[in-house]
């Protein structure tokens, strides 16, 4: 019993959670933003043009290493792309003050 309770609070896997998207469309942006097509960046990466694409899609997961590799090819890095990361995340005002009204 200890155990089926145990498994239900589990967090769903990053994956599958919806913040994943936006982990994928600012790869994407990023990528865009410095005007480098797929193919261009994989050539910057030492990659193929298909890793880049699994990678935009979330068949491929970045570790941090890869992730700092793709934000200096496309000419940012790490802490701008958290920067962006937690700015399109970030509950709103109205969220938040919503949140200390009614506590859960």
């Amino acid at each position: 019993m200890a155990r089926a309770k145990k498994s239900a609070e589990r967090a769903a896997k990053s994956l599958y959670r919806p913040e994943n998207q936006t982990f994928l469309a600012t790869l994407r942006a990023i990528r865009q933003r410095a005007e480098l097509t797929q193919v261009e960046l994989a050539e910057h990466l030492g990659r193929s043009q298909n890793y880049v694409t699994a990678a935009e899609r979330g068949v491929v997961r970045l570790d941090g290493l890869q992730l700092r590799d793709w934000c200096q090819a496309c000419g940012t890095d790490l802490m701008a792309w958290a920067a962006e990361i937690e700015k399109q995340l970030a509950p709103s005002k109205r969220t938040v003050r919503k949140a200390v009204r009614n506590p859960t």
